[in-house]
């Protein structure tokens, strides 16, 4: 992964940790949602744009072909979409655009998957492949109890072994 990956997944990282810390053991009703509801949705909106910038590095990595490409370009829409309807949900105090939330997530899953699959396929760096995929898995399943500190952890644990990965490849070079 670039350096400007490893950044993003690292804001993505906090980004989702806050996200899912303003709303453990609270709801956050479908309108007025006050302080809670803003940062939510402003944090998740964050972690979305960061992770949609990540993922070519990520697809990097995994060193993937045509498939794991065009995966990343959708699940990067998909990202984009999800945060764009945050962000207008933040502006109007609601949830405002639910279906381009939905198809968002879908293209998101879509893209993931085959991203993953390629990547796997590829060998480069399999163990890496399936996490973002899983975690967004695991995330949906969590919900408002943990989904987004989920999504942070496992985008945490893509920037440290992206980061100790760069390192390794350093020292191998210098060596």
């Amino acid at each position: 992964m670039t350096s400007t990956s490893r950044t993003s997944a690292a804001v993505a990282a906090a980004a989702f940790v806050v996200a899912g810390a303003s709303v453990v053991g609270h709801k956050i009703p479908d309108h007025h949602w006050g302080a809670r509801g803003t940062v939510l949705d402003l944090a998740f909106a964050v972690g979305l744009i960061a992770v949609a910038i990540a993922l070519p590095g990520l697809a990097a990595r995994l060193q993937v072909n045509r498939l794991g490409t065009a995966g990343t370009r959708i699940a990067q829409v998909g990202q984009l979409a999800m945060a764009v309807e945050s962000i207008a949900s933040t502006i109007h105090g609601g949830n405002t655009l639910g279906p381009v939330f939905v198809l968002g997530l879908l293209a998101s899953l879509v893209g993931m998957a085959l991203l993953a699959v390629d990547g796997f396929r590829a060998g480069a760096a399999r163990p890496l492949a399936p996490i973002p995929l899983l975690a967004l898995l695991v995330g949906i399943a969590g919900g408002d109890q943990g989904g987004a500190i989920v999504l942070g952890i496992a985008w945490a644990g893509l920037a440290i072994l992206a980061s100790r990965d760069a390192a390794t490849s350093r020292s191998v070079v210098t060596a």
